[in-house]
């Protein structure tokens, strides 16, 4: 019982209003850390699993896993995601920076701080446009790679008390950006207590998170994973700030990551309050996103969905053909786990990502190649897991397309291009 107490708890209140009723929306089952490859010596140790169950919050309508996994565990080892590994990905970051700068008139050598901030992709394109940055990020290799890249990066978990130290050999910021981060962070109030002591009176809190009406609408079940423990929305965002002593005076859709929102947050007054927000919010309700009802359809979805893409690989298996799994994100390993995808299915994955070429899939255990593996091998099909840049890796794998190769996306309903 100790043991499972250290490795994580079940959550028995809302991640950002406190409240106490809450309901399940869809039981995954149970899945290993996704991003914790392991290596071949590996293979036959214990592997954690830990129980990934999506749950919503009646009373302010925040989506949330009710199992939070240590981030120690989820952060402190070999945590091997990296922000850089797509051209799109790094385009976006770059375009961010630049737009953030513009938009809210920020002046040269002004500081940029970025909580979660990986290998510095988006703090990278802040220095590009002239500002000064810093970056905080808990996972040691990835801060290693930070810095050798010339991104200054402190390893912690950022909180108040590391806030207080930044603000007093730094100074405030004039923007604090979270990107695919604020959903991760466990204790959420001192975060943002920090967030609010790094920055200046008239600066911008920009945090960018996949939309949760997106998830819910285009099945992106295998977004849901112990890393992400909330799925962000208007509802649930603007009463959570107000809360802080914050206010969200802006949200900005964009297609990144199947259905990204940009938020825009800041002291009270400061900035004027977008149409944007209301509309928004408007869309989510006429969705049904904070309906039993609409969440019901969407578990009951996809289970279907579930069904239909090992039918289809079964299929293929059948008629003989040769499947791989191209990509190995964190998302698809919900996937693969979820659907029991093993090497019965798959022969093997591949990785743009060096750090986890030659190392294996969490839970099912594919090992693992470089993304050449498929131009040398050929396999008939490919299963691309990181969908949400689907296009992209097709335009990659062109050589592969041309000698005949298909690819399978999996999300919202799988299908052959």
């Amino acid at each position: 019982m100790k043991e499972d107490l250290k490795r994580g708890h079940v959550a028995t209140s809302c991640h950002m209003c406190r409240g106490t009723h809450l309901e399940l929306v869809i039981d995954l089952g149970f899945h290993p850390h996704s991003d914790e490859f392991p290596r071949v010596e590996q293979l036959n140790d214990f592997e954690a699993t830990y129980p990934l169950r999506l749950i919503r919050c009646l009373d302010c309508g925040l989506l949330q896993i009710d199992y939070f996994v240590n981030p120690k565990i989820l952060y402190g080892g070999e945590y091997l995601y990296q922000s850089s590994t797509t051209n799109t990905g790094r385009q976006h970051y770059r375009e961010m920076a630049a737009n953030i700068k513009d938009r809210f008139g920020i002046q040269d050598g002004e500081l940029a701080i970025d909580i979660g901030s990986n290998v510095g992709v988006l703090l990278g394109g802040f220095k590009e446009v002239g500002m000064r940055v810093l970056g905080v990020d808990p996972a040691p290799m990835i801060v290693e790679i930070a810095n050798k890249n010339g991104i200054e990066t402190l390893h912690e978990f950022f909180g108040l008390d590391v806030a207080c130290r930044i603000s007093k050999e730094y100074g405030t910021a004039a923007v604090v950006t979270g990107t695919n981060v604020f959903a991760h962070l466990h204790d959420l109030d001192d975060a943002v207590e920090g967030m609010k002591v790094i920055l200046d009176e008239k600066g911008v809190i920009v945090i960018e998170a996949p939309h949760a009406m997106s998830l819910i609408d285009n099945l992106e079940y295998d977004t849901i994973y112990h890393q992400h423990i909330g799925y962000l929305s208007v509802k649930p965002m603007q009463a959570y700030f107000n809360r802080m002593g914050l206010e969200l005076f802006d949200v900005e859709p964009n297609g990144m990551h199947g259905g990204t929102l940009r938020y825009y947050v800041g002291f009270p007054g400061v900035h004027p309050v977008a149409e944007s927000v209301g509309s928004v919010l408007k869309e989510e309700i006429e969705s049904g996103l904070y309906t039993k009802e609409r969440l019901r359809r969407f578990a009951n979805d996809v289970l279907e969905q579930k069904y239909a893409l090992i039918e289809q690989i079964l299929k293929l298996r059948r008629e003989g053909k040769r499947v791989v799994a191209l990509s190995a994100p964190a998302k698809g390993n919900t996937l693969l786990n979820y659907c029991h995808l093993d090497s019965a299915f798959l022969d093997y994955a591949t990785e743009r990502n060096p750090l986890k070429v030659g190392r294996f899939t969490p839970g099912m255990h594919l090992p693992i190649y470089p993304d050449e593996k498929i131009l040398e091998d050929k396999p008939d099909y490919c299963l691309i897991l990181a969908w949400n840049f689907a296009y992209e890796i097709m335009s990659n794998m062109s050589e592969y397309k041309k000698s005949g190769g298909k690819f399978i996306i999996p999300i919202p309903k799988p299908h052959i291009v």
